[in-house]
């Protein structure tokens, strides 16, 4: 399985600081062995939320990829737009 990252994201994790983006990646890669606080969100097909207080990591998934769609502040993650 392989882990794909949308420019939002991309754009997200560096410019956070070391610290943080050494904790959200490492949250990103444990989903490779379904380890984390995953929920399927409601009214959105296919799309689950990984939680790492504070951040939210939201992403589709199948057999042969994760599609990181986003990261966001706990706040931000639910709003429509």
């Amino acid at each position: 399985m392989k882990i794909y990252y949308s420019k939002q994201s991309r754009k997200y994790l560096d410019k956070c600081d070391s610290k943080t983006y050494g904790r959200l990646k490492a949250a990103i890669e444990g989903l490779l062995e379904g380890k984390g606080d995953i929920v399927k969100l409601k009214g959105r097909k296919d799309t689950y939320r990984l939680k790492k207080p504070p951040y939210r990591i939201l992403f589709t998934a199948n057999e042969k990829f994760i599609y990181i769609e986003n990261v966001y502040p706990r706040g931000d993650a639910y709003k429509k737009g």
